[in-house]
């Protein structure tokens, strides 16, 4: 398999992943999430990058040795993407 190949299916299980994950962060929304997202390029780009920035946060809070701050500021992240999204969906963009 062409490299260009396996960076394409790698982002797309992040997508995927951090669809899945707002769907469940943001309730209200899922429906309305999961239409745009298959619509927007954007969004769902936005979406691999919360899956990702939610997987490595993940992991940071399993490791006992990680920086505090790096995980606050993952943390911060996370909640900056999800509040990107909502506007995203109201049209706020």
């Amino acid at each position: 398999m062409a490299r260009k190949e396996v960076v394409a299916r790698i982002a797309g299980r992040a997508a995927e992943q951090g669809l899945a994950r707002l769907m469940m962060r943001l309730p209200a929304t899922r429906a309305t999430i999961r239409a745009a997202a298959a619509n927007d390029p954007d969004l769902y780009e936005m979406c691999g990058t919360y899956g990702e920035a939610c997987a490595v946060l993940d992991l940071m809070r399993r490791d006992r040795s990680a920086d505090p701050a790096i995980i606050a500021e993952y943390e911060s992240i996370c909640r900056e993407i999800e509040a990107e999204v909502l506007l995203t969906l109201l049209g706020g963009d």
